[in-house]
Parts: structure tokens; C-alpha cells; sequence
């Protein structure tokens, strides 16, 4: 009898915990976990432009992704699918196309994306080419993402993601030119024209955001850039920046490639927002020699040498050290006149 006492209790304790575990996972995440929004870089583009959709999430608790489905539905008279970009890892998705219909499969081997509450996460760009044959007006794109979960394959609540419209526009008509395109003291190739409208620039792996100065030669029309944030280092990015008319009629595209170079490149390109200044000229002196400039070239080799040393270079002493080396140098005299004086005696 006690027997059976103990195991119907053990049994019942069981059940309880059971059914506690499986209460806890079914409301492991609330209904407002996660956010999910799709944004397009270039709402108003023009007939064979590139244009860009992020799929962005912004929990309210941290949580972890590790598998979703993503489904996107788009007017492909007008836009077509190119391929996608993500900073996680490109080979934990999978893509496929059938009319207008673009699902995109993501799960990983991996221990999933851990994402911070009330932090933005761009789980992935995916590019797009409007077609160069497209009529010009308004068309939406929607997305739906389904079978969200985490590691532990516990369900993630799906929310409604809104709808972003694209307006495609003409070209010409009110006038789109830049009158100035300019990045701090960094060289845009070729050099800046107006009807030049595609662009490549350096920069060091050090910098992650960039932004542009670019003055449009009619002030009431407008520029915006798609982007500030640089893809990691060794790779390039494009940046658009869309000149728009005041009636948003008429558009013009100006696109720079930024490379943003290696460590290694960094270093060998020895590439710097300051301008090289070998010498500063006295604003009180009327006489300056261009002859005292050494050549820049020579210059430049001679940094790289150096930062190829083996040892480091003191270029420089400061005056504190000169002062601690003369008090040194005096306190030790000090003491050898003593010491000799003393076994003098």
C-alpha cells in the first residue's frame, strides 16, 4: 500500500512539473517580443536603377534566431530579383523565385543570432533591379515571415509586417544635377563632374560610417542618401545618393562604390582623413621656399618603412624628459663624488 502511495505521488509530482514545463514553453515569448519591418532604400526609383529592401527586427526582450521562413511578394513588371546580402553568414540562406513570389529560407548550424532588446537588427538586404521596360507608377512590395523560433526551437509570435511602396519615376524634366559631391579629404575617382554619375572611393578599415557632402545645384530640390553604415572590412558597399525635384517627378542617381580596404590595405595605402602636411607655413613670414618641401612620394616611403620597423623609433623627446635625464645625471654625479670622497677618507 505504501508502495502505491509513493508512486502515485511521484507520479503526480510528475504531471505537475510536466505541465509547468509546457505552460512556461508555450508563453516563453509574448505576443510583442519581436518587431519586424521591411524598409526600401529608394522609394521613388527610376527605370533600370538598383534599389535595396532590408528586413530589420527589433525585439523588446533579448531573444535568439535561429530559423525563419520569409516570404515577399512583388510586382515583377516592374522590379526583378537580384540576390541578397546579410552580415551574419550568406550560406545559412537559401533563395528561390516562381513569378511574383520570393521566399527565402534562413537556419543555421550555428548557436543562432542573439539580439539585444530595443536594438535594430538588418538581418538582410535583398537587391532588386527596376526594370528599364517598367511603366512609371506606384507598386507595393509585402512580407510575411513564418516558423520563427529560437535554438531551442521554441515558436517566436509572428507580427504583421507593413507594406512599403515604391513609386517609379522619370528621369530628366526638372533638373537633378549635384553641384558638389565631396567625401572629408578622401579622393573620389574619377574627380567630381555633374554628369558623372558613378563614383569609387578608398577609405580605412577603421571607418564604419561615412556621409557624404553633396550640395544639389537647384536648393529646392532634394538629396538623400540610401545609407551610412559600411559593410565589414575588405568588401565594398554602394552608396546612392538620389537628388529628387521638388514635385518628386524627376530623379537623378549619383552611386560611389566605398571600398573600405583590409587592415593590411589600410596600412600599406597609409590612407588618412587629413590632408599630407609636411610643413606649416608662419602666417607671420612673407618668405616661403617651395624648394624646403621634400617630395611627397619620399615621404610617404619613408612612413611605410617605418611602420615596417621592428623596433619602434622615438622621434621626438618630450620636455619632461629632458628635465627627468638632467635631475638623473646630476643626482648620480652626486653620488660618485661622495663615494670617492669617502673612500678617500
Amino acid at each position: 500500500m505504501r508502495c502505491f502511495k509513493f508512486i502515485l505521488c511521484f507520479f503526480l509530482c510528475f504531471a505537475f512539473l510536466f505541465s509547468f514545463n509546457r505552460a512556461n514553453l508555450l508563453f516563453a515569448y509574448s505576443d510583442d517580443t519581436l518587431a519586424i519591418s521591411i524598409a526600401c532604400d529608394s522609394p521613388y526609383p527610376v527605370s533600370g536603377e538598383d534599389i535595396t529592401f532590408s528586413l530589420n527586427f527589433l525585439p523588446s526582450e533579448s531573444i535568439n534566431v535561429s530559423a525563419y521562413r520569409l516570404k515577399v511578394k512583388f510586382d515583377s513588371s516592374k522590379i526583378s530579383y537580384k540576390g541578397l546580402y546579410s552580415y551574419i553568414n550568406n550560406d545559412d540562406f537559401k533563395s528561390y523565385t516562381k513569378d511574383n513570389d520570393l521566399t527565402i529560407l534562413f537556419v543555421t548550424s550555428e548557436n543562432g543570432i542573439n539580439l539585444k532588446s530595443g536594438n535594430i537588427q538588418t538581418m538582410l538586404e535583398l537587391n532588386f533591379k527596376v526594370l528599364s521596360s517598367c511603366d512609371i507608377g506606384s507598386s507595393e512590395v509585402s512580407a510575411v515571415v513564418d516558423g520563427l523560433c529560437d535554438y531551442e526551437a521554441e515558436a517566436i509570435p509572428l507580427p504583421n509586417i507593413d507594406p512599403v511602396a515604391i513609386n517609379v519615376v522619370q528621369t530628366g524634366g526638372a533638373n537633378c544635377d549635384l553641384a558638389t559631391l565631396s567625401l572629408d579629404d578622401y579622393t573620389l575617382m574619377p574627380a567630381f563632374s555633374a554628369d558623372i554619375t558613378a563614383y569609387s572611393v578608398d577609405v580605412p578599415y577603421s571607418k564604419s560610417t561615412i556621409e557624404f557632402s553633396a550640395i544639389p545645384l537647384d536648393d529646392t530640390a532634394n538629396v538623400k542618401a540610401n545609407r551610412k553604415t559600411l559593410k565589414s572590412a575588405g568588401t565594398a558597399t554602394d552608396v546612392n545618393l538620389t537628388v529628387t525635384s521638388a514635385d518628386k517627378k524627376s530623379k537623378k542617381v549619383y552611386t560611389i562604390k566605398v571600398n573600405r580596404l583590409s587592415k593590411e590595405d589600410s596600412n600599406t595605402a597609409n590612407l588618412n582623413s587629413e590632408p599630407y602636411r609636411p610643413y606649416m607655413q608662419n602666417s607671420g613670414s612673407s618668405n616661403f621656399d617651395d624648394s624646403e618641401i621634400p617630395d611627397v612620394s619620399v615621404a610617404q616611403n619613408n612612413a611605410f618603412a617605418l611602420q615596417k620597423a621592428s623596433a619602434p623609433l622615438i622621434v621626438k623627446e618630450s620636455a619632461f624628459n629632458v628635465i627627468l635625464f638632467a635631475a638623473v645625471s646630476i643626482i648620480f654625479i652626486g653620488l660618485s663624488i661622495f663615494v670617492i670622497k669617502h673612500k678617500s677618507q
